[in-house]
């Protein structure tokens, strides 16, 4: 593109030049003429189309210095120029003489090719009041959200408790729900406030999310002793809460599914359906809609194989109802913020 712009002014700056110069001389020739009649002659306007063609000229000079700028010689300046720019690791990549390196470079959509690494937590929005956080947490794979409650700023000065947190397995389309469902049971104050931490795949560690809760606890004031922590689950996701809960039931202080299908351990069997018998200690809510007649065989079923857990604590409910699933989602969860709430503070004294 220099090059025809260099063109285009060597053209036209030369064309114009060249014609004020010789209208300027002709001007210059009519003045000096008109002294043989004794007229005063009048240099203005040869002045003014001599000032005209020296600008025509420096632009056609222009154009010739940006004529040999823009040479074939540019393409490797230019080029050069682009390899001092780039990062150092850029550059010794290029500089490989390996197949593998030259390959990854020349096809940047391939496995082999260097992707960049996923961004970490960082606020997405303030739903029910609250503040949410999405990324990835380190340790921990995939990407999480991670909610804290209107309550939260109070609790991060020094002297002040640590905040329980649930781990909420839900499809993200629901996720707003639970947010209303979490905030809507503090305000009537029923609950407590939680944190709340939801795996972009809801049932990403369901046999072991250690990782994942020491990860929370180190960004944000969040209690890590043991039963700190509850599983809630809602529709599809039910059944990996009850999962953590049967894996790690001296972990948290208890869980909630909400609707959905739910594992078959063997009754008075390990839910993996190995001949150990089920952990001691699980603390179950199984809670659907009143319409939700599906889920409340689930729930039976369920309570019926965990008969012969040792202490086991399985309560089901199926009262709610409302207008619309999403606001009995909402009041499902309101309840199981009620239940944990009161899991949380049995757990203190066991």
């Amino acid at each position: 593109m220099t090059l025809w712009w260099s063109a285009a002014l060597i053209a036209a700056g030369a064309t114009v030049g060249v014609g004020l110069a010789g209208s300027a001389l002709g001007a210059w020739r009519e003045e000096r003429s008109g002294r043989v009649y004794e007229l005063t002659p009048r240099y203005l306007r040869v002045a003014a189309r001599a000032v005209a063609a020296a600008v025509a000229l420096v632009a056609a000079a222009v154009g010739g210095v940006m004529a040999a700028v823009g040479g074939p010689g540019a393409a490797d300046r230019a080029a050069q120029a682009a390899r001092a720019e780039q990062p150092v690791a850029a550059v010794e990549s290029a500089a490989d003489p390996s197949g593998a390196s030259r390959s990854a470079a020349a096809h940047p959509d391939s496995d082999r090719a260097p992707k960049p690494a996923p961004a970490a937590l960082a606020v997405v929005g303030r739903p029910s009041g609250g503040q949410l956080y999405l990324g990835t947490l380190p340790g921990v794979p995939g990407q999480v959200r991670v909610w804290l409650p209107p309550q939260y700023a109070a609790h991060r000065g020094a002297g002040t408790t640590a905040l329980q947190a649930v781990v909420v397995r839900a499809p993200e389309s629901e996720l707003g729900e639970v947010w209303e469902g979490l905030a809507g049971a503090v305000t009537a104050g029923h609950a407590n406030p939680f944190v709340a931490v939801a795996p972009a795949d809801p049932c990403a560690l369901a046999a072991d999310d250690s990782a994942l809760r020491g990860a929370v606890a180190g960004q944000f004031k969040v209690a890590s002793r043991p039963r700190s922590w509850a599983e809630v689950g809602v529709d599809a996701a039910s059944s990996c809460a009850v999962t953590a809960e049967l894996a790690h039931p001296d972990a948290y202080a208890g869980a909630a599914a909400l609707g959905g299908a739910l594992p078959h351990p063997a009754p008075g069997k390990a839910a993996s359906g190995a001949s150990s018998p089920l952990p001691s200690g699980l603390r179950l809510l199984l809670a659907q809609a009143h319409r939700d007649t599906t889920g409340q065989a689930e729930a039976n079923r369920l309570r019926v194989a965990l008969q012969g857990a040792p202490d086991a604590a399985v309560r089901l409910s199926a009262v709610v109802r409302d207008s619309t699933p999403a606001r009995e989602r909402i009041r499902l969860v309101r309840m199981a913020a009620d239940y944990v709430t009161e899991e949380f503070a049995a757990a203190a004294h066991r």
